[in-house]
């Protein structure tokens, strides 16, 4: 009787693919923790290879270089701050409520390990193309801030304020909380989220 699929020693294609997303996660992981631990600089793929115990080439094989890696850890970040405050528009919630869901999610977001590494690794490490592309994301996320600022005004559950400068400190508050965040720390990246989402909705609704 022939052997079932599911007991073949070789593995399909789907299973190399899923093994290889998972070891490439892996890499992206290890190089996200040393960038933040130790700075883009400071951290070769060696180190990395090293806290995976394996060798250098199976870190060029999932990453390519050092640049890529960086560029990998950033779209994860910035991949998940556009998803969180796309759907934070969609909420079917008056603007206040909304904002305050948005606050939460950029800051739980922006406290991951990838969104650290977002913070702590400025963008001038990578090319010039690739730091347009990225940057370009953040004007998204930074204009849904403000949509949403500006339809606060408009169901007047928000003051009316300089969306922009409102937004930028909103954001760079939460990007500043990832400079001192640690996992193992008193708080939890929610705790924090919530945190700053009260302060700024609090200020922000009308007496």
């Amino acid at each position: 009787m022939p052997a079932s699929p599911s007991s073949s020693p070789w593995k399909t294609a789907d299973d190399r693919l899923k093994e290889r997303e998972t070891k490439r996660e892996a890499v992206l992981l290890a190089a996200a923790r040393a960038f933040n631990e130790r700075g883009f600089h400071n951290t070769a793929l060696e180190d990395v290879a090293a806290d995976l115990k394996v060798t250098k080439p199976t870190i060029y094989y999932y990453g390519e270089s050092k640049e890529a890696l960086l560029a990998a850890c950033y779209r994860r970040a910035l991949d998940t701050l556009d998803e969180v405050t796309r759907q934070s528009e969609g909420e079917a919630a008056d603007a206040r409520t909304r904002l305050r869901v948005l606050i939460i999610a950029y800051g739980e977001a922006i406290l991951s390990i990838y969104g650290r590494c977002l913070t702590r690794v400025p963008d001038n490490s990578l090319s010039p193309p690739l730091r347009q592309e990225l940057r370009a994301i953040k004007r998204t996320v930074d204009d849904r801030i403000r949509r949403m600022l500006d339809d606060g005004a408009r169901d007047e559950t928000l003051v009316a304020t300089d969306t922009k400068m409102t937004a930028f400190a909103i954001a760079g508050a939460l990007n500043a909380a990832a400079l001192w965040f640690e996992e193992t720390g008193p708080w939890s990246a929610r705790q924090i989220s919530e945190h700053y989402a009260d302060l700024f909705v609090t200020s922000l609704t009308p007496r």
